[in-house]
């Protein structure tokens, strides 16, 4: 009975393990806001070294330091409404619960405060931004199915042109051999004629 438990036990941190790793290594990038910066297929979470904040991009929720206790919230209180969330330097953090690390993440990116050298997503024209719905751009993004229909229309298109040139080429070689097979017919009945009048005389 003990074996069966420690195995089970052994399982499900197994399982747990597996579950979290492909977590990290999935895609978020339809949950990312329009803010954050373009380049992480995942993210975990975000730090804002302009206002100690952090944000959870799976849970869409906001942690902030109250009163020397953690909260999370679906909106940032007041305080923050004037915080320009698209001039302001976002660090990726893929990392389970990164403002435990309160004191060393404010030193370490202390050098971002007040830095706008990002692109937001809001500003990318990758058609794996534009398949966000609240892009600004969504209307010029092209599905997959579409981008495979199309890529399929052009080799069709390809197809057709190639085998036009192909029957065009033979059509032109064999015309070319009909043609000196005409005039060796014709240099072969001019010889015959020329023999024959060279034996009547």
């Amino acid at each position: 009975m003990r074996k069966f438990i420690m195995l089970s036990c052994l399982l499900i941190a197994v399982l747990s393990n597996t579950s979290h790793a492909q977590m990290n290594n999935g895609n978020n990038i339809m949950t990312q806001p329009l803010w954050g910066p373009v380049g992480y297929d995942y993210v975990e979470y975000y730090y804002l070294p302009d206002i100690d904040a952090y944000y959870n991009v799976p849970g869409a929720q906001y942690v902030y330091l109250d009163k020397k206790h953690w909260v999370i919230v679906k909106d940032l209180p007041l305080r923050y409404k004037n915080f320009n969330f698209y001039g302001a330097h976002k660090v990726v953090m893929n990392e389970p619960k990164p403002y435990m690390n309160y004191r060393a993440n404010k030193v370490k990116y202390a050098q971002y405060r007040g830095q706008h050298d990002q692109i937001d997503i809001r500003e990318s024209h990758d058609q794996k931004y534009l398949a966000k719905a609240d892009h600004p751009e969504h209307g010029k993004w092209v599905s997959p199915q579409d981008m495979q229909d199309q890529q399929n229309r052009q080799n069709e298109q390809n197809r057709v042109t190639a085998q036009n040139k192909q029957d065009s080429l033979n059509r032109v070689n064999l015309t070319n051999a009909e043609n000196q097979h005409n005039a060796q017919d014709m240099q072969n009945r001019q010889q015959l004629q020329n023999n024959e009048n060279s034996h009547k005389h």
